[in-house]
């Protein structure tokens, strides 16, 4: 009983760390931005269950934070539905009339051929707005982190000031 409590405790220290690491790095606004956009663009691609895996090692991978990617990652989960729905409807504005999704076209003797068309429009469209809500994202991250950062270091400039005339 004694081993099992030690090799447990062992387990969430080790777990802990890698959560406080994750969590408390202060990583420059540049790199937050970079991970937050590249958790957005993983988030909206169709990479099934592998989303969050996938962002945390691609951004370790790229130098980005990877609490930004994990939390990117997380925050388009629930929004799946309307990107994908933008995705088929942004596809079909790109692709040739060959290749759009109607409704007419749907029926029985065409379901390869449906699946094709959709397939192909869906992930054309799948990409390009993944691509611009990754970017749209790394924009306002970085700007927020940014705007953070100044707050905090004249937060500290006007504490050392004040702690430095309380001594003299």
């Amino acid at each position: 009983m004694r081993n099992k409590r030690r090799y447990e405790n062992r387990f969430w220290r080790i777990f802990r760390y890698v959560y406080l690491r994750l969590i408390r790095k202060n990583d420059s606004p540049e790199r937050v931005g970079r991970g937050a956009g590249l958790g957005i663009f993983i988030g909206i691609f169709p990479t099934l269950w592998f989303g969050p895996a996938l962002a945390i090692f691609s951004a370790g991978l790229m130098g980005a934070n990877r609490a930004a990617a994990l939390l990117g990652s997380f925050v388009c989960g629930p929004l799946t539905p309307f990107t994908w729905t933008l995705a088929v409807i942004v596809g079909n504005l790109m692709v040739g009339p060959e290749w759009r999704v109607a409704t007419e076209l749907i029926s029985y003797e065409n379901r390869g051929l449906i699946g094709k068309q959709f397939l192909m429009t869906f992930m054309v469209g799948n990409f390009t707005i993944s691509i611009l809500f990754g970017l749209l994202g790394y924009a306002v991250i970085w700007w927020l982190a940014a705007r953070q950062r100044k707050v905090v270091l004249a937060r500290r400039e006007a504490r050392a000031v004040a702690e430095a005339g309380s001594l003299d």
